[in-house]
């Protein structure tokens, strides 16, 4: 045998040991399956009380209650005199709350002018009739127009200057009179505290504020890019009122949407507009604020090539080289295929359920095994690797951080709210919130992660 072919019939068969102790692997791709249908975009809710002082309000209806409650009119007597009567406010109204109603006191002064006198009627002047000191009461809630709605009704009275008048030198008592004409306008002297209470506290022009900020962009990171949340809010709610001795609570519920937007800040071209106010009879004390995160296949491919891609593994039955990984979707799974060298050459599939962690903010893929067919295919070449751990080492290394960090939006909101021209007059304070995954839905381009953040928000109006 001559020297070439000995070279020859070396190389064939260093080829042949090769294939021997090379094994390889082509299974088919895993069976595309149907994808649940997408997550629409979620409803949020901030959830506060907006509350305000008693003496605040107090102060408002002084202002705006004129002190001539009853202009000056004819009454005419039994005998037919024509008493002209006006009433008048001599001091401020006190107000106090107490079992979800609203108390009102205050003194009124009775006037008089004298129906027989030697002066023509025009020209008679107006005397002190009576004074008495009036309570009020009524039940208090917010109307549809943001302002504070009362229905005041004449509780009692008691008179603090019994009404007589002195007609030519005589004493006559006119308490019958006094009563039958506060009896007669008692429903003019209610709706003037009722008007006053309603110009007085205009809600909106505190929510409004509030209502304008909260549509601001909120950047939530910097790295990779600016990453934007903005609110959308699009309905408010109030539930009924209560409160104690110095303040009136509002609770409230905003209702809005979250859009997302990458890059530099986005310009908000038009704000939504304070709408009417809807009523509830109860509502809930923490906010819920749901984030829809969507994590594209190319994101997670990325980082899979930092921890997967050319890595070496030392395994029991050899090593394997992985070359190239590649994540994709079928229906509730996750598909990877991994183009491996080696003591095993070829393409594995393996399949895993996408879960999200809270505590790192991160998607990992749990329950990772191989494909049915690419088991198979190893039974009958390399089974050894069925039984080693490529499968955790595989797990481990899918741990993909999300680029919304989720976990810092209740921040970003305080932030954003102590910086609003509304911290002046508010103080809003997130005091506690937690992180609950609602869904993860496995799609075409990637993987939507629901998360729901709950946290409560106070809503302190100190001064109005």
């Amino acid at each position: 045998m001559n020297a070439q072919r000995i070279i020859g019939f070396l190389v064939l068969l260093t080829i042949g040991i090769g294939f021997m102790g090379c094994k390889r692997v082509k299974p088919t791709a895993p069976t595309a399956e149907a994808f649940d249908p997408p997550v629409t975009d979620p409803v949020s809710y901030m959830a506060g009380n907006l509350t305000f002082n008693i003496r605040d309000l107090e102060r408002k209806v002084n202002k705006g209650l004129s002190t001539t409650l009853v202009t000056e009119e004819t009454f005419e007597g039994k005998k037919g005199e024509a008493w002209r009567l006006r009433v008048e406010r001599t001091g401020p109204v006190q107000i106090r709350y107490e079992n979800r109603r609203v108390f009102f006191s205050a003194p009124l002064q009775v006037y008089y002018t004298n129906p027989i006198g030697l002066r023509k009627s025009k020209d008679r002047k107006s005397r002190p009739l009576c004074a008495l000191a009036v309570n009020f009461t009524s039940p208090v809630g917010i109307g549809p127009n943001w302002r504070l709605q009362t229905k005041v009704k004449f509780e009692e009275y008691h008179w603090t200057l019994e009404p007589k008048v002195r007609l030519l030198g005589i004493n006559i008592s006119v308490k019958n009179i006094a009563e039958t004409i506060l009896d007669k306008r008692r429903a003019d002297i209610e709706q003037a505290i009722d008007n006053a209470v309603h110009r007085g506290l205009r809600l909106d022009k505190e929510v409004s504020k509030i209502w304008r900020d909260m549509q601001k962009p909120l950047r939530v990171a910097k790295v990779p890019e600016n990453i934007w949340l903005i609110p959308r809010p699009f309905s408010i709610a109030a539930a009924p009122v209560y409160g104690n001795t110095k303040q009136i609570t509002v609770p409230i519920q905003i209702a809005f949407r979250v859009d997302t937007r990458l890059g530099p800040k986005p310009v908000v071209d038009s704000l939504e507009r304070l709408p009417q106010l809807l009523r509830r009879n109860a509502l809930p004390e923490a906010s819920r604020l749901e984030v829809l995160a969507f994590i594209p296949y190319t994101d997670v491919n990325q980082v899979l090539a930092k921890t997967l891609d050319k890595q070496k593994l030392k395994l029991i039955g050899g090593n394997i080289m992985i070359k190239n990984t590649t994540m994709y979707g079928s229906g509730k799974k996750l598909i990877l295929k991994a183009d491996v060298g080696g003591k095993v050459h070829g393409t594995l599939y393996f399949h895993g359920t996408p879960a999200y962690d809270t505590l790192t903010n991160t998607l990992r893929i749990q329950n990772v095994d191989f494909d049915v067919d690419t088991e198979e295919r190893l039974l009958s070449t390399a089974d050894w690797l069925l039984h080693d751990h490529l499968r955790d080492t595989i797990q481990a290394a899918m741990v993909i951080p999300l680029r919304q960090p989720i976990s810092s939006i209740p921040e970003k909101i305080e932030t954003a709210f102590s910086k609003a021209k509304v911290g002046q007059k508010t103080a809003l304070d997130i005091d506690t919130f937690k992180l609950v995954p609602q869904r993860i839905v496995v799609q075409p381009k990637g993987v939507q992660i629901l998360i729901k953040v709950q946290s409560k928000v106070a809503v302190q109006v100190k001064r109005f």
